[in-house]
């Protein structure tokens, strides 16, 4: 099934490419879905378009997609996985930066563009602050200044809080979907091996903490090696810090 609509941003021409393009992935996401429409919807600063791609859902979500009009641009089709849908919404982005915001997450505020897109500086890893939501209604605010070396320890630079231009994303070329869950460290890395961080203190996105990758722990922990020998670390040094991480998590989860 294909089905779209051509969006509608009141504040620009529409034969103006936005300035920006939201990408947001979806595949029987009915339950959130509606959560994270209405907080772009909602958003101050208007010169957006909001594409979204749908895995051929089944759950109701494209009813969500139809009743949503003309404030996006979907359509809906088999794809080979989250990372290969997103590849797909870059394509058929036409903003000079794009934001790819989860089918289960939402902007934190109605004026968060407002307040992320004057800072964004051109060939820079643009990140803002993330918050995690978590199914006892608690919320941690993950907030770090940028350093390069934690980055092969840690995926703490957090993607959903990364807005990239569309120039970064050709030059680097697509997300790995050799990938599951990794990806987004993948493409993060290849971003930070690049460019300098540009790290905006605003609280951008809500992640709630069910994606796949949270809930998956020894795929993550093996595709997380995988990244590291893609980036140039020893066997060695990726099974050492692999340890420390499965040591880490127990710790935590205790």
């Amino acid at each position: 099934m294909l089905a779209e609509t051509e969006p509608q941003t009141p504040a620009r021409d529409q034969d103006r490419p936005p300035t920006l393009s939201i990408v947001t992935v979806t595949y029987n996401s009915a339950a959130t879905l509606d959560d994270t429409l209405r907080s772009v919807r909602n958003q101050s600063w208007r010169d957006f378009e909001h594409v979204v791609v749908d895995g051929g859902s089944t759950d109701g979500t494209l009813d969500i997609l139809r009743a949503a009009g003309e404030t996006v641009k979907w359509v809906s089709e088999r794809d080979a996985g989250i990372y290969d849908a997103m590849n797909k919404g870059i394509r058929r982005s036409r903003g000079r930066w794009i934001h790819i915001l989860n089918s289960d997450d939402y902007y934190a505020s109605d004026d968060v563009l407002s307040r992320v897109m004057p800072s964004l500086v051109e060939d820079a890893v643009n990140y803002g602050d993330l918050i995690r939501a978590h199914d006892d209604g608690s919320q941690v605010t993950q907030r770090y200044p940028f350093r390069k070396w934690p980055l092969y320890v840690s995926a703490y630079l957090p993607h959903p809080s990364l807005i990239v231009s569309a120039r970064q994303y050709r030059a680097l070329g697509e997300y790995d979907t050799s990938f599951r869950v990794a990806a987004d460290h993948d493409m993060i890395l290849r971003l930070v091996e690049n460019y300098p961080a540009n790290h905006i203190p605003v609280e951008m996105t809500v992640m709630r903490q069910s994606g796949i990758s949270a809930t998956n722990l020894d795929l993550s922990m093996r595709e997380f090696g995988r990244v590291l020998h893609k980036h140039g670390m020893p066997t060695p040094a990726v099974a050492l810090i692999t340890a420390f991480r499965r040591i880490w998590w127990k710790i935590r989860s205790a």
